[in-house]
């Protein structure tokens, strides 16, 4: 039976337990082999069981190195879908720049623009309030974070008053009510 030489031996041990045979400690493949040529199994199920661990054989097994270019395929379309998105937001300039083997992104606002867009909202003697701020559908665009430096920067210029209001955000804890000077 040159079929079980085509077995490996951990399928030759499968292929044993599950006709309920026992290799010894020190058997080498074609002990195997003859231990199960010897055990008496009808040859249409012996047959049938080559037949099964050999279509375990061909199933190509996936070796480290294809798992990793794998990942590696799948972080860069990460990365490429990352830039992607950060060049589709308007106020924000995505800055690229390679460091050794890999790209570094880096996101700069421009602070003027933001100012003079929420300048621009309020005349002198409005108010709005930190949540209607938040609000505003161009500046949900922007990072929360860019929007606190962009208010304490006009806080500093005299541009607002502020106070706690009545906002359920507040910026610093405090400041709920911005009125413009």
């Amino acid at each position: 039976m040159e079929k079980l030489n085509d077995l490996t031996v951990p399928l030759l041990n499968k292929l044993a337990k599950e006709c309920g045979i026992q290799f010894k400690k020190g058997d080498k493949k074609p002990d195997k082999i003859a231990t199960l040529k010897n055990a008496g199994i009808p040859k249409d199920k012996l047959e049938r069981l080559i037949e099964k661990y050999s279509s375990q054989k061909r199933i190509k097994k996936r070796n480290s190195k294809d798992i990793i270019l794998e990942i590696k395929g799948r972080i860069r379309l990460l990365e490429d879908q990352v830039k992607f998105l950060m060049s589709k937001i308007s106020v924000s300039e995505v800055k690229i720049s390679k460091d050794k083997d890999r790209d570094i992104i880096t996101i700069t606002s421009d602070l003027g623009d933001i100012k003079k867009f929420v300048k621009s909202m309020l005349s002198p003697g409005e108010s709005i309030t930190i949540d209607d701020l938040i609000e505003i559908k161009e500046l949900q665009k922007i990072p929360l974070i860019t929007l606190k430096h962009t208010i304490y920067d006009l806080i500093e210029e005299g541009i607002f008053e502020v106070s706690e209001g009545s906002s359920r955000q507040k910026i610093g804890g405090k400041i709920g009510l911005l009125t413009r000077r």
